[in-house]
């Protein structure tokens, strides 16, 4: 008796072992695999061609990927960053009226390239107030790497 229930419970198990294991339609699942995989293997070219189109432009142009804080207060001066993200310094309009700096830009890209034709615009409008204690006549702007400097010297 004890020798028939042990084998009932090893068939069993080894029924049940193997209909976890079954596939229902291999051929249906492998095909779609293999999908996958050549997707996958596309997108992961794509992602080397992008990483090493980076690793170029950081190579070309390092100061316009360093990242630094968009305000600071020195012991001497208020710095106040605006990222340009790539936008030329000549498109911003800077100003300084009634304890108040005002700074726009409006860019235009156009560009061609194997891809296609690719155009956008952008606008950009902020003010800031000037503390009390900052000299205004001596603030002065320039532009550092891939951000539009503000400088505020302190009374």
């Amino acid at each position: 008796m004890f020798n028939k229930l042990l084998l009932t419970t090893l068939f069993a198990g080894a029924t049940l072992l193997s209909a976890a294991n079954y596939i229902p339609n291999l051929n249906e699942e492998l095909a779609h695999n293999k999908q996958l995989l050549k997707e996958y293997k596309e997108g992961i070219k794509q992602l080397e061609k992008r990483n090493a189109f980076l690793v170029h432009a950081k190579k070309a142009d390092p100061k316009l990927y360093v990242e630094k804080p968009l305000f600071e207060e020195t012991k001497t001066a208020y710095i106040q960053r605006i990222k340009l993200g790539g936008a030329k310094a000549k498109n911003i309009n800077f100003k300084v009226e009634n304890h108040i700096a005002s700074i726009s830009m409006n860019i235009k890209i156009e560009r061609k390239d194997k891809n296609g034709y690719y155009q956008s615009s952008r606008s950009f409008y902020q003010e800031y107030q000037i503390p009390k204690n900052v000299k205004e006549s001596a603030i002065k702007e320039y532009v550092d790497g891939d951000y539009f400097v503000i400088k505020m010297p302190k009374k």
